[in-house]
């Protein structure tokens, strides 16, 4: 089989990662994208991986890249091709590549999102039904996704991402990012992006004097959120570590893991977190009531209210009790839901199912 993707480092491109490690190895498998670094990291992930890179397309008039990529998959011969995406509009060439190279094609679309021009949701929403299979990563963003694409429901089928911490176990392993031990930590991990809301979160924590803040990631916005926390007076208690390498848990153990998303397809830091024993706090957006079982393993807040988020954070540090339970039974859930080798399995059916 074949994986097409031209994802950036981010939750969509860590589930394929798990995804790719935990594949049966008598599953034969190739990967083609736009990066080489994707490619490559990718097929290092499994013995005898193959890797194609092939040059981005232009435009929707670069008809000679759209048959290059077409070319490229048709080359491996896939018995299935699986096209992972961000969002419904991240990976047109790569459907457009299953059509024109006839082959069983699924469709991975970790989130809904906007579509950025007209003519590309004209192309994908004529080329998406004619697709074998679509999957998304949580009911909620499934039923968006058929909204946005014009799909009856049910036919977006759902597939949870994994969280794959190798042999960790709890969160003991971990190193403590915090300078100061006397304040509590407050913890957030993602793009630095609109759609994360990590601004809400910097106006949260000036409401927050006795907590110091740690966010890992990067991206566009870090300048304006460095700006915005200094403007707000607490520069001093919110530093911006930048990338970390996976798992961010070997890097940073917070008192709370804070999400504070505007629109999230699945919410993969938030299902580390679980797997960690790490309180979650969260919008209650998209896929994240789904990991956190309706606020069972964790609390969930409005988006955009950083009054609420503030005392959400205040509700998990103190009240000790209650964090500790709700971290039992967010640990238990999440080895019952996100487990590596049940997600790798459930795709090896499908591509089963798609191959005939």
């Amino acid at each position: 089989m074949v994986i097409y993707t031209v994802s950036e480092r981010g939750g969509a491109h860590a589930s394929l990662c798990t995804l790719v490690r935990c594949l049966d190895p008598a599953i034969e498998l190739s990967v083609v994208s736009t990066r080489p670094d994707i490619a490559a990291e990718l097929a290092g992930l499994r013995v005898g991986t193959d890797k194609c890179v092939v040059v981005p397309v232009r435009n929707k008039a670069d008809l000679p890249g759209i048959l290059r990529h077409a070319r490229a998959v048709r080359a491996l011969r896939p018995d299935v091709l699986h096209v992972s995406s961000d969002n419904p509009w991240s990976a047109p060439y790569g459907l457009l590549a299953g059509l024109i190279s006839r082959s069983p094609t699924v469709a991975v679309l970790h989130g809904p999102a906007p579509a950025w021009r007209r003519r590309q949701r004209w192309l994908v929403r004529r080329v998406i039904g004619h697709l074998d299979a679509l999957v998304s990563v949580s009911d909620a963003s499934a039923r968006a996704v058929e909204l946005s694409l014009g799909l009856a429901r049910g036919r977006v089928r759902t597939i949870y991402n994994a969280v794959d911490l190798g042999a960790r176990d709890g969160a003991e392993e971990g190193a403590s990012t915090a300078t100061d031990p006397s304040r509590p930590l407050v913890g957030a991990v993602g793009r630095l992006s609109p759609e994360k809301g990590f601004d809400v979160l910097v106006r949260a924590v000036a409401q927050l004097p006795g907590a110091r803040t740690v966010v890992a990631g990067d991206g566009p916005e870090r300048e304006t959120l460095e700006r915005l926390a200094h403007e707000l007076g607490i520069a001093s208690l919110v530093t911006f570590v930048g990338w970390v390498d996976p798992p961010w848990s070997d890097h940073l153990v917070p008192d709370v893991l804070v999400v504070p998303s505007r629109r999230e397809g699945f919410g993969l830091v938030a299902a580390e977190a679980l797997m960690s024993g790490i309180p979650v706090v969260a919008s209650a957006v998209g896929g994240l009531p789904e990991v956190l079982e309706e606020g069972v393993a964790g609390l969930l807040v409005p988006p955009e209210d950083p009054t609420a988020l503030a005392r959400a954070i205040e509700s998990v540090l103190s009240d000790g009790q209650s964090t500790r339970a709700r971290v039992s039974r967010g640990l238990e859930s999440a080895r019952r839901r996100f487990e590596p080798t049940a997600m790798a399995a459930t795709y090896a059916a499908l591509y089963a199912e798609l191959a005939g």
